[in-house]
């Protein structure tokens, strides 16, 4: 049996863009962890993951998140729930679009993970997002697309893209306080980094390796800082 359980989207997955590819790096900060606390991880996180799709991934694993060592269940959603069809808004920009997920229903359903856990038995543990590159991510997701009609939708800013992001971001902080449910703060210490998109691949939205060094060292900081036994 895994030490701990972590479910979340692409970014707990360790997914990066390298080469105009994604894939799995060896060196996510869930590896990295596994290092640095001597412990297995069952990272259940899946590409493209929204919060009611990881809902649904933690309810097939119930028995496993029991079985598990720690008392502590990592979980980490919102990047892709804050997200737009945007080839539906490049080819109708005056069109309503909505999210994924609204906001309303993002906390909604992170509100039953959070029950759904701790009626298991475990602790859940959140993890905040990391910021996104709204330039570098325009650009990624307009390139075969109307990149003018993106914009036009945007009102001309693409700064929009990463406030709309932290909307989600913040609900994570409000979603944890309001449940008294520890989070480990990711996003302020990308922001402290002097140009955080360094620590982003060319996509603007999946930290690289080097952000995957930066999220393990924060997560091994918090649990130092806190004295948490992962494991009985």
């Amino acid at each position: 049996m895994p030490d701990i359980i972590a479910f979340g989207d692409s970014v707990l997955k360790g997914v990066v863009h390298e080469n105009n590819a994604y894939k799995v790096s060896k060196n996510s900060f869930s590896s990295l962890c596994e290092e640095i606390f001597g412990i297995s991880i069952a990272n259940k996180a899946k590409f493209g993951s929204t919060i009611d799709a990881g809902e649904k991934i933690i309810s097939k694993n119930t028995e496993l998140i029991k079985e598990s060592k720690s008392k502590y269940v990592i979980v980490e959603f919102g990047g892709n729930d804050c997200d737009f069809n945007w080839a539906e808004i490049a080819e109708n920009p005056d069109k309503e679009h909505y999210p994924k997920n609204t906001v309303e229903k993002f906390v909604e359903v992170y509100s039953r993970i959070i029950d759904e856990i701790r009626d298991l038995g475990k602790e859940p543990v959140l993890l905040s997002l990391p910021p996104i590159d709204s330039v570098r991510y325009f650009d990624f997701i307009s390139r075969k697309i109307n990149a003018d009609n993106i914009l036009k939708w945007l009102e001309g800013d693409r700064q929009l893209i990463t406030n709309w992001h932290e909307r989600y971001n913040l609900e994570v902080f409000k979603t944890a306080l309001k449940r008294c449910v520890p989070v480990i703060d990711i996003t302020s210490r990308f922001l402290e980094t002097k140009n955080y998109s360094k620590l982003l691949c060319d996509d603007g939205i999946h930290p690289n390796e080097q952000g995957h060094a930066i999220i393990a060292e924060t997560i091994k900081e918090y649990v130092k800082e806190r004295k948490i036994k992962i494991t009985d």
